[in-house]
């Protein structure tokens, strides 16, 4: 059977390799005519309410920068009538009665210079230290409109902010005071899973938190998220942000070598499309995936250990790996494994055998020589599983438990209670219920019955938002509420049915390595809370994946930073009080240091 298997592939794969460049180029062609006039006859069909509300949408989605993003959304909120939902206070998703409460209690306390009763709120069991006090975090409270959540829930965390600020310059307040205020609030990490064949969308996900200071110091990846994860590890801010604006692809265009180790200036491996499809099912990864690899381990990480990352930038580093011997740590970063060479620890990550045949998990000794991490009897038996197969083997199942779980670990280790995980895989889009910019689109289901003018606009500024505000007239509505509701549960209905059933075949070992990557992904704590960023599917082009274009680096980081926009809103209203907390706590021991100096 098996023979019979390699053979049809060979035959597949020759197939492949012998058919014309002009027949390709003809497909392409054909393709572009069917979308043209099926879009057209879309258009033609559809109502008129419908067709000014995908005309947004289609400017929506084709926004280079976050501010015209941002001005764009506000338009489509208008469209919807989003915009009157975020002013109506009133929703039975959160308690609003007692935010406006602790609202004015802080308008009231910051005007009377009240220092006890604000530092009583920012106790360990006041309210402003509660992630998600009276549920202002919850998902389906940025679902309804694109550039934020209630009004009344913005103007309280920026009050919360404020009165921080506040107490931060009077004389009265220490630093532990915020210290401990912290400690309650808990801490943010960014969680890069996946990524063998779009693991460079992850770059694109660091570059817009980076840009709009939202990037937590905390950050783990696997496989090919953990290589992404050490360019931000290794690396200062400015540094990787020089990086991103095209410095990976200049600094790889520039190493001759690098790029023919890696298969590129070959021509007839470009050609050959049956050569570079073999390659990747058996390999495990695209071209350009794994020149990025080749180019993180000889000019980022080097031979630099955890340790020696923490100490030159501070942040913290961890390495998901996935060990059949249960002795091996799984989470490495600068407290559990601080000598560990960080090269090694990427190349565990994405399994045994798929760089080299030697995966070997390697340190530094007390002479600083680089020696094997575990015993000589355990180097030599102990394999590094990668994610898909990380299920596979009794061990290994015992190794994913929620006990042993490295994310489980991450919590106890740095009071982790909140993830942003970046899922490098388009084709899980639709599964993630919790996936803002899909539950997003449910806008177009909305009966509000108000639409902009084509003729006259006129602008005026909100000062609550800082953005135009279009003119309105009444039109037919975009659809029936019952409508939205049902379909919204049937999806979330259908979509657990698949994950519980995907899970039972993994937990008995039915499924394959191949339809594991498509739909089982790893699990957080269920006592932490999680926001999800995926791809859309339109960014899966198949041409662009097989040849692994030198250009895919800017391809990715630009779709990974457009991926981020929309969740911006929801990652803002969990993390901007533990990040103004990080801003005074740096600030004051910045402070201390220059006195005592």
């Amino acid at each position: 059977m098996l023979t019979v298997k390699i053979w049809l592939l060979n035959i597949i794969y020759a197939t492949l390799d012998n058919i014309p460049p002009f027949l390709w180029n003809l497909l392409h062609v054909i393709t572009d005519i069917y979308s043209f006039w099926f879009h057209k006859l879309i258009t033609y069909l559809r109502p008129h309410s419908r067709v000014i509300y995908y005309e947004a949408i289609k400017d929506l989605d084709s926004e280079t920068s976050y501010k015209r993003w941002l001005s764009t959304a506000s338009t489509v909120d208008e469209i919807t009538g989003a915009n009157l939902w975020r002013r109506n206070f009133f929703s039975r998703r959160y308690d609003f009665n007692s935010v406006m409460e602790q609202y004015s209690i802080l308008i009231k306390c910051m005007e009377l210079q009240d220092f006890d009763t604000i530092r009583e709120k920012f106790s360990t069991t006041g309210p402003c230290m509660l992630r998600n006090f009276a549920g202002i975090v919850d998902k389906k409270l940025f679902t309804k409109s694109l550039i934020g959540t209630k009004l009344l829930i913005e103007q309280y965390l920026r009050k919360i902010v404020e009165s921080l600020e506040l107490l931060s310059q009077s004389d009265t307040t220490s630093t532990s005071f915020f210290q401990r205020c912290k400690l309650s609030l808990g801490t943010t990490a960014l969680i890069l899973q996946g990524g063998s064949l779009f693991g460079l969308f992850h770059l694109g996900v660091i570059k817009g938190l980076l840009s709009q200071n939202l990037m937590p110091n905390i950050i783990s990846g696997s496989s090919m998220g953990a290589c992404i994860a050490a360019c931000y590890g290794c690396c200062s801010n400015d540094e990787l942000i020089q990086l991103l604006d095209n410095g990976f692809l200049q600094i790889i265009k520039n190493d001759v070598e690098l790029l023919k180790s890696c298969g590129y200036g070959n021509v007839e491996q470009h050609l050959n499309l049956g050569t570079l499809i073999q390659n990747l099912i058996h390999h495990g990864y695209s071209q350009d995936v794994y020149l990025f690899i080749q180019f993180v381990l000889k000019y980022i990480v080097k031979d630099t250990t955890f340790e020696e990352a923490y100490q030159t930038t501070k942040k913290v580093f961890n390495v998901v790996i996935h060990p059949t011997d249960s002795s091996c740590p799984n989470l490495l970063n600068y407290v559990t494994t601080p000598n560990v060479l960080i090269s090694s620890a990427i190349k565990c990550s994405l399994g045994s055998g798929v760089l080299s045949n030697d995966t070997i998990l390697l340190c530094k000794n007390l002479d600083n020589k680089v020696v094997p991490f575990l015993s000589k009897e355990k180097t030599k038996t102990i394999k590094f599983l990668a994610p898909e197969h990380s299920t596979d083997t009794a061990v290994t199942t015992s190794l994913s438990n929620n006990l042993n779980s490295p994310y489980t670990r991450l919590t106890e280790l740095f009071n982790v209670n909140n993830f942003i995980v970046s899922l490098a895989r388009p084709y899980l889009a639709p599964l993630v219920v919790t996936d803002l910019k899909h539950e997003i689109k449910t806008s177009k289901y909305y009966y509000y019955k108000r639409y902009p003018e084509t003729d006259q606009k006129y602008y005026m500024n909100l000062p609550e938002l800082g953005i135009p505000q279009l003119n309105f007239t009444e039109m037919e509505p975009l659809a029936f509420k019952f409508k939205y509701h049902l379909e919204r549960k049937l999806k979330n209905i259908i979509t657990m049915e698949f994950h519980h059933r995907m899970q039972v075949l993994d937990r008995l070992g039915l499924l394959s390595s191949w339809i594991k990557r498509l739909t089982i992904d790893e699990k957080i704590p269920r006592s932490a809370m999680e926001i999800s960023i995926v791809p859309k599917i339109k960014s899966l082009s198949i041409t662009r994946i097989i040849e692994g274009q030198l250009d895919n680096i800017p391809y990715w980081i630009n779709c990974g930073e457009r991926s981020t926009w929309p969740v911006l809103a929801l990652i803002k209203t969990r993390c901007i009080v533990e990040f103004k907390l990080d801003e005074i706590i740096k600030n004051k021991n910045e402070v201390q240091e220059n006195n005592n100096t």
